[in-house]
């Protein structure tokens, strides 16, 4: 049996983000944020779910309210697409001023945090863990407000050290990479929340309709990859825009028909196709008429 890693969208948001699992989200986010959670609750944002998938709308990974209040975004990304920091602040922008009605006093608005999982090395940093908040420029201890925070943790960043986790977070940061087989024996062992966090894994892993998605997802991933490096190899030897166009067309939307129209036989509905594909619904419609984008 092929094993399914905590690092496949679909797979992490099962773990973290489903009813019953309050208990792992909340120690995985207390070793991020570095500060106790007594209470946790898991939300659900059906209106963000059900948005067709473009360069400008998405879905909240996992969404969560911590009991002080401050708001909770998580998001596992795995495919660089260059826009992090825009796509984080639009995420952190809808979350926090969704956090009041219209009418209601600013005062009103909660703290919101954004953790970014990233299965790519970003920013030019040391570390593979950073944290933003706005900063007056010259004096950079004076903080305009609380109420943004954004984390970037790097994955292969941290991967790169192989040293023994030091702290809860590393312990998290190793199941959640997955890659290291040793150390993950090792943490499950140390701590009993991963512990369970796995067992979920492995009935997520045995479950063969989720793992037909998570596969699907896998595969999806894999040919956009490929898919961007023929675009850039052909931007490089044309040394012009339309080449990067040229290539994504060529590399990417063949493959995208194939993963939908195998998804279509399968019965998944067309908004799970959106969220696993990152198509859009007009473009899953005409593939299902006319087997074609």
């Amino acid at each position: 049996m092929v094993q399914l890693t905590p690092k496949n969208d679909i797979i992490f948001k099962r773990i973290f983000g489903s009813k019953g699992n309050e208990a792992i989200l909340k120690d995985f986010l207390s070793s991020i944020i570095e500060e106790p959670i007594k209470e946790i609750e898991v939300e659900k944002d059906t209106k963000l779910e059900k948005e067709e998938l473009n360069d400008k709308v998405g879905i909240l990974d996992i969404k969560a309210k911590l009991d002080n209040g401050t708001q909770v975004n998580v998001e596992m990304q795995v495919v660089n697409q260059q826009n992090m920091e825009k796509r984080t602040l639009f995420y952190w922008g809808k979350l926090y001023t969704g956090s009041i009605h219209e009418g209601e006093s600013f005062y009103r608005l909660k703290k919101t945090i954004t953790i970014n999982l990233l299965d790519f090395n970003y920013f030019d940093t040391k570390e593979y863990h950073t944290k933003w908040h706005i900063v007056e420029d010259t004096e950079k201890d004076k903080v305009l407000t609380d109420v943004l925070e954004i984390h970037f943790i790097e994955l292969k960043k941290f991967i790169k050290e192989e040293k023994k986790p030091e702290n809860k977070k590393e312990e998290w940061l190793y199941f959640l990479d997955y890659s290291k087989g040793g150390m993950v024996e090792m943490v499950k062992k140390k701590n009993k929340v991963i512990e369970k966090a796995n067992e979920e894994l492995e009935y997520l892993t045995g479950d063969e309709a989720i793992k037909r998605k998570a596969e699907l997802r896998d595969k999806w991933i894999r040919d956009y990859k490929n898919g961007m490096e023929g675009a850039e190899m052909i931007g490089i030897q044309k040394g012009i825009k339309q080449g990067i166009e040229q290539g994504i067309e060529q590399g990417i939307q063949r493959k995208q028909i194939e993963v939908i129209k195998e998804m279509l036989v399968l019965g998944i509905d067309k908004e799970t196709i959106c969220k696993i594909t990152k198509a859009e619904i007009k473009q899953i419609e005409k593939i299902e008429n006319t087997q074609e984008i």
